[in-house]
């Protein structure tokens, strides 16, 4: 086995390393330290796999070959990842428990957002998996002579590889209608975007419900003598919380609402991109073993052919010697037969 196909090995190794430790719980029902903990450990495979795939991805250029794999797009999307996996670690890091508001607690842990979290790292995995087993049956088919050659298994290869593109071409058209179809005319914009303006507006309103309840703590030392304009700010706080707080309900209720849109195709899309490699490397990898088996049948059949040829041509040699000796001797027989004939009539 080459270096390449070790790196290969290593990765997939990784890869379901990843997989099975961002599966094995439910980010939901965990606290804001074991999401910490769980996104560090996340964040340290990836960086693995990230370096590994770096030199895979160099490896493979070296190759110089027409058709040989390329990791620059999941390297993209990898780098993009782990830089908002560090962000959103800093982040939960750095939550320090503010004081008490006007009739509101402060909400540290987020279940939506680990599970969102949990999903994406999921989805993540399977894109690597499925780069790196493209790169595997590459590196198979490169083995085999006979798919060198230009077998029917490399034709295969190639048509099942065109079909898998087909597919993916399909499959982002379909959510993108999907997501027309949900959203109407609506600016076009990302759900992370969207999450992100309403995580704008509910700062900036949580900051207006701090300046407005700073302002009435102010007062109550004065309140004897601004008791009307007490009477007016407690109104606009009582307002500007009512509004927030619906504000807040109808934004969570959105959030979940597009993350549930969202995770359904997202697991959709999964579950048929995993059964899919599956079956297509399943598929494949039958396809080299009945091609070599054919292979050395062939071989071994064309073996005993030449032996059987070689064996004709040696037993037709031996006739041919045995004819010419016969046909000497049949001349020295008619000779010694005229030979005797012109004895007898001389005698005679």
């Amino acid at each position: 086995m080459s270096k390449l196909e070790e790196r290969i090995e290593e990765i997939i190794t990784n890869v379901n390393s990843l997989h099975d430790t961002v599966n094995r719980n439910d980010w939901a029902k965990i606290s804001r330290e074991g999401f910490v903990f769980e996104l560090e450990r996340a964040s340290h495979k990836l960086k693995e796999i990230f370096l590994d795939l770096e030199e895979a991805n160099r490896e493979f250029k070296m190759l110089l070959e027409r058709n040989s794999p390329t990791f620059e797009d999941i390297l993209s999307e990898l780098s993009r990842e782990m830089t908002v996996l560090e962000s959103n670690i800093k982040m939960e890091k750095s939550k320090k428990i503010r004081d008490t508001l006007v009739n509101q607690t402060e909400k540290l842990e987020v279940p939506e957002l680990y599970s969102s979290m949990q999903q994406k790292l999921i989805a993540l995995s399977l894109k690597i998996r499925h780069s790196i087993e493209r790169a595997k049956t590459f590196l198979l088919a490169k083995q085999n002579t006979f798919v060198k050659k230009g077998s029917t298994a490399r034709a295969l290869i190639e048509m099942l590889e065109q079909k898998e593109n087909e597919l993916k071409s399909v499959k982002e058209k379909h959510f993108e209608l999907k997501r027309k179809n949900f959203f109407g005319n609506l600016p076009e914009k990302s759900i992370a975007e969207i999450e992100r303006e309403l995580f704008d507006s509910e700062k900036k309103l949580s900051e207006s419900v701090s300046e407005a309840t700073k302002t009435l703590k102010g007062h109550f030392a004065q309140i004897q003598y601004v008791e009307g304009s007490f009477s007016q700010l407690k109104q606009e706080v009582d307002k500007i919380e009512s509004q927030h707080e619906h504000f807040s309900r109808k934004a969570l209720e959105l959030i979940k609402e597009l993350k549930q849109e969202r995770d359904f195709a997202k697991n959709i899309a999964l579950e048929v991109e995993h059964e899919t490699m599956s079956i297509r490397n399943s598929y494949t990898h039958q396809l080299l073993e009945l091609e070599k088996k054919k292979a050395e049948i062939e071989e071994k059949i064309r073996e005993k052919y030449l032996k059987q040829i070689n064996d004709l041509k040696r037993e037709l040699e031996e006739k041919t010697v045995s004819n010419i000796n016969l046909n000497k001797l049949i001349s020295e027989q008619e000779k010694e037969i005229t030979h005797l004939k012109k004895l007898l009539e001389k005698n005679q």
